[in-house]
């Protein structure tokens, strides 16, 4: 099934970009000498040991965020027709629990398959388990009419889990799970309900965004305060309150989808001149200029820039009716926010995750929204290939670690590759560079056949 003629491209660009920077993030050599930057920041060579006390920010930490926004993104271009084509608010909120549901299952059978390669079986049989999940997972999610062949996706899977027990002696754990994917279960969920009961009430959301944020300062600097917080450990598997922490970015997400909507509906295209590129520059200078001032810890610079380019933006749009200028305008305002934050949450961190991160990184994901609306606009979409993974973000997700990486291992090449990579930081690169490749070819390739999986 072809996506919707009416989709957001520099929306489907920004997440196509999120899952390349996912995929290079974890395939490049762990031990080949790269800097710091090239890892999260708070995991940084050469050990890579989690260190909750280094402040900073790498593109490493933008990937998670940056996927988060166009979520929201997509609340009001998914929704938004169904509605006005009758679908009345029981529907829509069995299609969100729906969705709910085959996410958290999704997660689960993900962080079910990791723990594979903690058996004493041949490493071979551990990849060809990883392979037959992935088919197991193409057949469940694929976008078909006939139900018969989700339902063949379920047996698959059904037999697969029975024989990880019985072949590998490794159990099945609701406590194991993909952590991403749980997360992003549960914020579409409440991000969906929030828009659902909001959307034509937009100061509502507002509200709930504020009230959000004060939640999430009162646990960082008073936590006592919300000691009378029932523990939900019971059902922590599957929700936990803290990942709701997440919707500081995914609610102005979904402003940024109504405004982008209503824009297209009314097919405003605005004349992208000299000013119009000249802000989108602008504010993908500003997401640029984050990753060496909060990295490098120059924090005031890095404020007076950021304020500098945002007065330059502003100029720049000055009475203009441009498709850039309100995700512009929200990303500085965010940022800016994320920037003076820093200094009172000791450091922006993205675990644990503060105001600073949350406010910071969802206004730069608002103004890489701007950036590629410009893109698209002035010349054009040149981000085709970032398109189209954005378009096929659960084949992308998945298709390395279950289908390229078994077979490159069982035919000797990973083998050569990770060889290349230690201690190099050349081929440490060029490993995760050959890995994101043929996932980004693989992925084109099935939105090209218009084959996608339900996300």
């Amino acid at each position: 099934m072809n996506p919707k003629p009416s989709r957001i491209l520099s929306v489907d660009a920004l997440r196509g970009l999120t899952v390349l920077g996912m995929v290079l993030c974890a395939s490049i050599g762990f031990n080949s000498g790269l800097p710091a930057w090239m890892f999260h920041a708070q995991t940084p060579p050469p050990t890579y040991a989690f260190n909750p006390e280094i402040a900073g920010l790498t593109w490493v930490d933008l990937v998670f965020p940056f996927f988060l926004l166009p979520l929201g993104a997509a609340f009001p271009l998914a929704m938004r027709k169904k509605i006005e084509n009758g679908t009345g608010t029981g529907t829509m909120l069995r299609n969100l629990l729906r969705r709910w549901a085959i996410l958290v299952f999704f997660a689960l059978i993900l962080g079910n398959s990791y723990d594979i390669w903690s058996t004493a079986r041949p490493g071979w049989c551990a990849n060809l388990f990883m392979m037959a999940v992935w088919g197991g997972l193409f057949l469940f999610l694929v976008r078909v009419k006939n139900g018969i062949v989700n339902l063949c996706g379920m047996a698959v899977l059904a037999a697969l889990a029975i024989w990880k027990v019985k072949w590998f002696g490794v159990g099945l754990d609701i406590y194991k799970s993909d952590i991403i994917m749980m997360i992003l279960a549960n914020v579409a969920l409440f991000g969906g309900l929030i828009w659902l009961f909001t959307r034509n009430t937009p100061a509502i959301r507002w509200v709930i965004f504020g009230i959000v944020a004060i939640i999430k300062a009162l646990d960082s600097y008073l936590p006592s305060v919300l000691d009378w917080v029932p523990d939900l450990n019971g059902i922590g598997w599957c929700f936990q309150m803290e990942w709701l922490q997440y919707l500081l970015i995914v609610i102005p997400g979904s402003f940024i989808g109504d405004y982008l909507l209503d824009r297209s509906r009314k097919n405003q295209q605005p004349v992208f001149d000299t000013k119009s590129t000249a802000a989108g520059l602008v504010a993908f200078a500003a997401v640029v200029f984050q990753l060496w001032g909060l990295q490098s810890r120059h924090v005031a610079i890095d404020l007076a820039v950021s304020v500098a380019l945002a007065i330059a933006f502003v100029a720049l749009m000055w009475k203009r009716n441009d498709s850039i200028s309100i995700p512009g305008m929200l990303g500085f305002i965010l940022m800016i926010a994320g920037i003076i934050f820093d200094p009172l949450d000791g450091g922006i961190t993205k675990d644990y995750c503060n105001l600073s991160y949350l406010f910071t990184t969802g206004g730069m994901a608002s103004m890489m929204i701007a950036f590629f609306i410009m893109i698209e606009g002035r010349w054009g979409i040149g981000c085709k290939v970032l398109v189209m993974t954005g378009q096929n973000p659960m084949i992308a997700y998945t298709v390395t670690q279950f289908l390229i990486t078994p077979v490159l291992t069982i035919t000797g090449a990973m083998g050569l590759i990770t060889g290349l990579a230690e201690g190099s930081i050349f081929w440490g690169m060029m490993q995760g560079i050959i890995l994101t490749g043929l996932m980004t070819a693989i992925t084109c390739l099935f939105t090209k056949l218009g084959v996608f999986w339900r996300s």
